[in-house]
This record gives C-alpha cells, sequence and structure tokens, in this order.
C-alpha cells in the first residue's frame, strides 16, 4: 500500500512537472526570438552608422583656414558687405598684422611684461574685493543697529550714514569691476601671444 502511494505521488510530481516544462517551453522561445531579433536590429544599426557614402567633415589643424581676419561666408554676399570686405583689406594692407615675422625674444619679453602686468592687475583686483567685503559688512552692521531701533524713521543721521555708506559701495564695485576688465583684458593679450 505505501508503494501505490509513493507510486502516485512521483506520477503526480512528474506529470506537474512535465506540464510545466511544456509551459515554460513557449515562453522562453519568443524570449529567445526577441534578443536575436535585438541583436539582429544592433547589427544593422551598426552596418547603417558604417556606410561610406554619407561622410563627415572632420575639422583639424589642416583643415582649418590659415589666414588671419578672413572670414568664411556660405552663399552670395550683399554688395554692402563686399564694399566693407573691399575697404578691409584696403585697411589691412596700409596696416600689416603682426605675424610672425617679431622675434622670440620680443614675444617672450612681451610675455613677461604682461604676465607682470597680470599679477599686479590680480592683486589690485583682491584688494578692491577685500575692501568691498568690508564695505558690505560694516553696511550690514550698520543697518540692523539701524533698523533695530524703534524710532529708526526718527534718525536722519543714521539714514545718511547708510546712505553714504551705500554710495561708497556702489563706488567700490564699479572699481571692482574695472579692475576684472583690466584683467581680463590683459590675460586675452597674453593668450593672444601664445
Amino acid at each position: 500500500m505505501k508503494t501505490v502511494k509513493w507510486c502516485c505521488v512521483v506520477l503526480f510530481v512528474w506529470s506537474a512537472s512535465a506540464a510545466t516544462a511544456q509551459q515554460q517551453e513557449p515562453q522562453q522561445q519568443p524570449a529567445q526570438q526577441q534578443e536575436d531579433s535585438l541583436a539582429a536590429a544592433a547589427r544593422r544599426a551598426r552596418e547603417q552608422k558604417k556606410d561610406p557614402s554619407k561622410t563627415q567633415k572632420v575639422w583639424d589643424n589642416d583643415t582649418l583656414p590659415t589666414s588671419p581676419r578672413v572670414v568664411n561666408v556660405v552663399g552670395q554676399a550683399s554688395p554692402a558687405t563686399e564694399n566693407a570686405a573691399h575697404s578691409s583689406t584696403g585697411s589691412q594692407s596700409a596696416h600689416p598684422a603682426p605675424g610672425p615675422a617679431e622675434s622670440p625674444e620680443k614675444i617672450a619679453s612681451e610675455k613677461a611684461s604682461i604676465t607682470s602686468e597680470i599679477a599686479a592687475a590680480k592683486e589690485q583686483l583682491q584688494s578692491l574685493k577685500t575692501d568691498l567685503d568690508i564695505l558690505q559688512r560694516k553696511n550690514a552692521l550698520d543697518q540692523r543697529s539701524y533698523y533695530g531701533k524703534p524710532d529708526f524713521a526718527a534718525d536722519k543721521d543714521g539714514a545718511s550714514k547708510l546712505k553714504s555708506e551705500q554710495d561708497e559701495i556702489d563706488a567700490k564695485q564699479e572699481e571692482v569691476a574695472a579692475a576684472q576688465r583690466k584683467v581680463d583684458e590683459l590675460q586675452a593679450k597674453l593668450d593672444a601671444l601664445k
């Protein structure tokens, strides 16, 4: 009797596993087909990218224009642009641009001079920024003490002091902006020499 029970259990488990295996086979097959189609699609995409009929223009040092101050224009130029181009080429021939004819010693001395000017300008800029920061902090403290009073509207001296401090801050901000422009101009000069 025990043997019959065991045989029934084994038969039942075996039939259940066979049924499960049959159900999983159709599900695995479309997944495998899908993977194959994805791989085929990837191969087709790679081959399309390799199509030699679609060549792209590659820009490097050999294909870039070498003459300075020349602008390439696509299409036809308007008459006003052509006149301006002719007048500018005439002015260029009267005042030749500095080029490779300058000696390396002169260029090196100019670089050294500009580098020292940049260092001085950066030091000046940093000093101005520090002064501006101090002025702004002092103004913030004075504003807190002025507006912390219950009758601050009656304090005309405090209001005039805040106004003069704000004017001083505005002037210092303009100085900082001018110093920053000077540093940028000197850096552009140095970059042009390189």
